[in-house]
């Protein structure tokens, strides 16, 4: 299992909001109070109030718009994707970020697509991350899928900066046929899981540029903790939340939510590095030692 795999494994995101059918509930609880019939003898009353006269549908409607303005009621499917024909591709965005996963299925399948759109909550670095799987049916069969296909990524306009880049929606052919899955990165909420976890030294995150692979768990966790990060630890073999001895090593460390990391560590150090550094040259490291490299050092 890769190094990366393994600390994926250890985070469990926490559910995803999705208050549409209690608002549903309410809803038919509301609209299902009878409306009283109107007595004879209010006529004959003098001078009747003005509040009298408010038939009672008016009350709940007022009150079912004050709930839908206050977010009980989510919007409709119809506003979750933004998708245009231009060119024999459709054009798609995200526009509503907070729906249920079903909803955005719902709205690809109605164009023929079956693909399957995952938002998932990361850090503020991979927010905007589009990953493509192009053929889900041949990666489950085993077979090797090219990165690039027929489904593509769409860059906002003006440069960009940003270590994920900065695509702001996907171009689908009309007639695509294949099954396909589309991950795309969105901030996670307080205290929510990242279901996309980014590595402790990319571009944003708490080391990067930092030289942490085969250090200590008492030094790579100082400096974690220095940078407002709270690490907890994973390793082969070893019960989820352990405590791992101070001078173990680190071999890997991932962002598990704000403020906090997951460390891959063993008792020996790491004997390769992975991915390989592919940046600049660094100083030599320590005997037994390999520098942890990350784009943009």
């Amino acid at each position: 299992m890769h190094k990366i795999d393994r600390l994926v494994a250890g985070i469990a995101p926490d559910p995803g909001p999705g208050t549409t059918p209690i608002a549903r509930e309410l809803l038919e609880e509301i609209v299902s109070v009878p409306v009283p019939e109107r007595r004879r003898r209010w006529q004959a009353l003098p001078r009747p109030r003005r509040w009298a006269a408010v038939p009672v549908l008016a009350l709940l409607t007022a009150l079912l718009t004050a709930l839908l303005s206050v977010g009980v009621a989510q919007a409709p499917a119809s506003a979750a994707l933004d998708i245009e024909v231009v060119d024999d591709h459709y054009v798609i965005t995200v526009k509503d970020l907070m729906a249920e996963p079903g909803v955005y299925q719902r709205e690809l399948r109605a164009r023929g697509l079956d693909i399957t759109l995952d938002l998932a909550p990361t850090s503020a670095g991979l927010t905007g991350r589009i990953i493509v799987m192009h053929d889900m049916e041949r990666l489950m069969s085993g077979q090797m899928v090219p990165d690039d296909g027929p489904i593509t990524t769409i860059d906002a306009p003006g440069d960009c900066e940003r270590f994920a880049g900065c695509p702001i929606g996907v171009k689908v052919p009309v007639d695509f046929d294949k099954k396909a899955e589309i991950t795309l990165g969105r901030r996670a909420l307080p205290g929510e899981r990242y279901k996309l976890p980014p590595g402790i030294a990319l571009p944003g995150e708490p080391l990067h540029c930092v030289d942490f692979v085969n250090e200590s768990v008492t030094e790579v966790s100082a400096l974690l903790r220095e940078r407002g990060v709270t690490p907890s630890y994973t390793a082969f073999g070893q019960p989820s939340g352990f405590a791992p001895p101070g001078d173990w090593f680190v071999h890997d460390g991932v962002m598990s939510a704000d403020g906090q990391a997951l460390l891959l560590v063993a008792a020996d150090p790491a004997t390769r590095r992975e991915p390989e550094p592919t940046t600049r040259r660094e100083p030599e490291p320590a005997a037994g030692r390999e520098p942890a490299t990350a784009p943009g050092c």
